[in-house]
């Protein structure tokens, strides 16, 4: 029975150092055969890499005009609504005297308005004309008492006394000035009507601004129930039943924020793209998304729909959704860059169109790759098989022809190479397709490196 044991025990030792030694063995082989890659046809993709966040394409931030409690939230953050839906309502009664108070202000503008028309009429009318009248009596009379004083004067001195004389004189002096003072009269009522028609401009102004105060105020009153102003999904509720809230019209401010509503029918990617890229991204981008296009060329309405007539859409992936591919569409690129660091940036807006859209949400990082160059159906060379050959030139080494393997004998061989991605590069010329090509060289035998 040991014998037995020591006889299994002594075999399955050469059995573990047989298999150990094979697979160092063929470790080692491979090693000194190096390593081959094929040359293949595929499609070959240049890309350009940005980062960017996620946009809701609209994002409206809602403040109250109107003053008061608030007595009733309606909707919460996450809520879809529509246009005109309630959101958050406030207690009235503040605005509501508003509107009484602007009643009566305008009340007032109007009786001041009627009174300076009145006013106007009877200086172009009844003031005009008495002021006339008098001028025309005191005309007569002053003629009259002329007559009489020249009468008097023309009889011979034994025919008249200085105290008739004297009387008549001051008469015609008395009846020159009543006449003096009734043009001056008149001519104060005509210098009345302009600033008596200033008076009704003022008041007309006083009456419309009284008008536009009470619009303003039964707007308020109205503006009580705060309404969702898109269809969209509400992003955030900043305030709470009770609290007190300062309309926008009667704070320095522009009052505070009470809701924030994002519209997500459609979604933007605005990427910041280095530079650098930033030239061959225009070279890409359709002709409204140029800055500086021609006014007669609109944004379409649909991007969607013109979309499907573009060629090589930027690809867009978020951390969130790894294995989940998004594309889009570019709306805009923004000229004026952004530099920080010293690094130089320009925006640029992209439309997501795919279907799948409705996963994403606002604030996801999302990585954007721009196509700037494609080529179809090229062959293809690994990068790491690419080497400088003897002469300075670029190629690759392939085994030689007719070589026994056991020599492991290679031969350089000159390319010409296109388009390069980063780990494939475009050949041109120099090599067919299925050719094996060096990624790793072989290890000489012993005796040549000798």
């Amino acid at each position: 029975m040991k014998n037995a044991l020591i006889t299994i025990l002594a075999a399955s030792t050469l059995v573990v150092g047989y298999v150990a030694a094979t697979s160092k063995l063929r470790l080692n082989l491979q090693g000194l055969e190096g390593k081959t890659a094929n040359v293949a046809r595929g499609d070959l993709t240049l890309p350009i890499n940005a980062t960017g966040e996620v946009l809701p394409g609209y994002r409206v931030e809602i403040k109250a005009e109107a003053s008061g409690e608030v007595i009733e939230v309606a909707q919460h953050a996450g809520d879809r609504v529509r246009a005109g839906d309630l959101l958050i309502r406030l207690q009235p009664d503040d605005e509501r005297r508003n509107v009484n108070r602007s009643r009566l202000e305008l009340a007032l503008a109007k009786a001041k308005l009627e009174e300076t028309k009145l006013r106007l009429a009877q200086s172009r009318t009844a003031d005009i004309a008495t002021a006339k009248a008098q001028v025309a009596q005191y005309a007569e009379q002053a003629r009259l008492a002329q007559y009489r004083h020249e009468k008097i004067i023309a009889l011979s001195p034994d025919q008249r006394n200085d105290e008739e004389v004297l009387q008549r004189e001051t008469t015609y002096r008395s009846q020159i000035a009543q006449l003096e003072a009734a043009r001056a009269d008149l001519e104060k009522a005509e210098l009345a009507i302009p600033r008596a028609e200033q008076l009704v401009k003022q008041a007309e102004a006083s009456f419309e601004s009284a008008q536009n105060n009470l619009g303003d105020a039964e707007k308020r009153l109205k503006k009580t129930d705060i309404i969702a102003p898109i269809d969209g999904i509400v992003a955030d509720i900043r305030t709470q039943v009770g609290e007190v809230i300062q309309g926008g019209k009667t704070t320095l401010t522009g009052g505070t924020v009470l809701a924030v509503m994002l519209d997500l029918s459609k979604m933007i990617v605005r990427a910041e793209v280095d530079e650098s890229d930033i030239g061959r991204v225009l070279d890409l981008a359709p002709p409204w998304a140029q800055p500086g296009h021609d006014a007669s060329i609109d944004v379409p309405a649909d991007l969607i729909a013109a979309s499907t007539g573009l060629d090589h859409l930027p690809a867009i992936t978020v951390e969130s959704f790894r294995d989940v591919a998004f594309t889009g569409v570019i709306e805009r690129i923004y000229p004026e860059p952004r530099t920080l660091s010293g690094v130089v940036t320009y925006l640029v807006d992209v439309v997501i169109v795919s279907d799948n859209r409705s996963l994403l949400l606002p604030g996801m990082r999302a990585d954007v790759e721009f196509t700037s160059d494609h080529v179809e159906n090229v062959l293809l060379c690994p990068n790491e098989a690419i080497r400088e050959g003897p002469g300075g030139g670029l190629g690759v080494f392939v085994p030689k022809p007719n070589s026994p393997a056991t020599e492991r004998e290679t031969e350089f061989r000159a390319c010409k190479f296109g388009l390069n991605n980063g780990t494939y590069s475009q050949v041109v010329e120099g090599l067919d397709e299925g050719a094996a090509v060096y990624t790793k060289l072989p290890r000489k035998p012993s005796r040549d490196r000798d």
